[in-house]
């Protein structure tokens, strides 16, 4: 059976509370996917010359991956998480306009 790819395990998840925790399986594929959803709206922002602090970044990366914040715990978590990799993020986003001269593509 082959593996479920980002997307897959994103439609499945309905409510932040069920999101994979660091020891499950799927954790490297969700953290992967939370950092894709960081640079969209991290690209987002920047074409629209604005910001975001990490609780609003939290927010518009809970709606990119379709997850309902349900409790305060799941919200603290998908923040220290969205705070963890927003580095990891902004790296690659500076690595493509490098490498593309300052062009990249918004896929949304």
């Amino acid at each position: 059976m082959a593996k479920p790819t980002c997307s897959q395990i994103a439609n499945k998840m309905k409510k932040a509370s069920e999101a994979p925790t660091i020891q499950s399986p799927t954790w490297n594929q969700y953290r992967n996917q939370v950092i894709t959803a960081i640079t969209d709206v991290e690209v987002l922002m920047q074409q629209l010359g604005k910001g975001l602090n990490a609780e609003g970044l939290t927010e518009e990366v809970a709606g990119q991956l379709g997850l309902e914040i349900d409790t305060p715990a799941a919200y603290d978590a998908l923040l220290t998480l969205v705070r963890a990799t927003r580095r990891i993020a902004q790296e690659g986003l500076r690595r493509t306009r490098e490498d593309q001269g300052g062009q990249y593509a918004l896929f949304l």
